[in-house]
């Protein structure tokens, strides 16, 4: 695939480019950190905007008027990325007790949340943390169509098989590790194995894999999210190469940005995001008047 080739190009560029200078990579992981706490959030329904989680995360200070399951959820998502970026360091393995105590980091604590049953009712669902689903869960696709992921008992039996698959997939010869960390979101995504926080999991879990083989995280934007859910209702059509290149699209941008950065020119875009979360609080300020 044309973005694979392009994405390990890139890649053989930055390794040129180490070590980095600290400064510079301090620089570069603060935005990496910043945006996919924001996005990864924001995808799933978060409403702080990218300045209100720049300032929760950067300064402790909380957005006023904002639901405290948003400030959780953003300060709980920054913690998990930092201890993930804190293991690519050493040697832990992915394992099924990694993931769960990966979840109980995002989630910090059991919730509920609004829910629709299998014949289309609203319910309430109790949300635990670092533990498999006990309920089966589904989502209601544009067609109006229910998809099942799968049953919670199934669950412990999938997850072991993709944590084998994985381990196996590690172990070959010229591995490519790309189409390896989008797989592993795809397949992790189809069990859907918690209650809540299965998206921004599966995030989490592919950039572990792209950064224990030196890559920077993939940062999948929340005005992309239409594009991001084709890819991945693609790869369920069986067409998981649409998926993998989707996935090393956004690999060449991070590349990219890490190696200006490794440059010391600035990294700093002012992207759509950024511009409507810079409009939403002159308009907030505005209403407080």
């Amino acid at each position: 695939m044309e973005e694979i080739a392009k994405a390990l190009e890139l890649r053989n560029e930055l390794d040129n480019l180490r070590p980095i200078d600290k400064e510079k990579e301090a620089i570069i992981m603060q935005k990496f950190r910043l945006d996919w706490n924001y996005h990864s959030n924001h995808l799933e329904g978060n409403s702080l905007t990218y300045g209100e989680t720049k300032a929760l995360i950067l300064f402790g200070i909380t957005a006023l008027g904002k639901p405290l399951k948003d400030t959780l959820e953003i300060t709980g998502h920054n913690e998990a990325i930092n201890w993930v970026i804190d293991l690519v360091k050493g040697e832990r393995p992915l394992t099924e007790n990694f993931i769960r105590e990966l979840h109980s980091l995002l989630l910090k604590e059991p919730y509920e949340v609004d829910a629709i049953t299998p014949d289309g009712k609203p319910t309430k669902k109790l949300i635990t943390v670092g533990s498999y689903k006990t309920t089966a869960n589904h989502v209601k696709t544009k067609t109006g169509e229910i998809f099942y992921f799968a049953t919670p008992e199934e669950t412990p039996a999938k997850m072991h098989d993709l944590l084998s698959w994985y381990s196996q997939k590690t172990k070959e010869e010229n591995i490519n590790p790309i189409l390896l960390a989008a797989e592993f979101h795809y397949r992790f995504i189809r069990i859907h194995p918690f209650d809540d926080g299965n998206g921004r999991t599966a995030r989490i879990l592919m950039n572990f894999i792209l950064m224990q083989f030196g890559f920077p995280p993939v940062i999948i934007k929340t005005e992309d999210k239409a594009n991001y859910f084709a890819a991945l209702q693609m790869a369920d059509a069986g067409n998981i190469e649409a998926f993998v290149t989707y996935i090393a699209q956004n690999l060449v941008r991070s590349l990219e940005i890490m190696i200006s950065g490794a440059k010391g020119e600035s990294i700093e875009e002012e992207d759509i995001s950024k511009q409507i979360a810079a409009l939403e609080q002159k308009i907030a300020a505005l209403k407080n008047k």
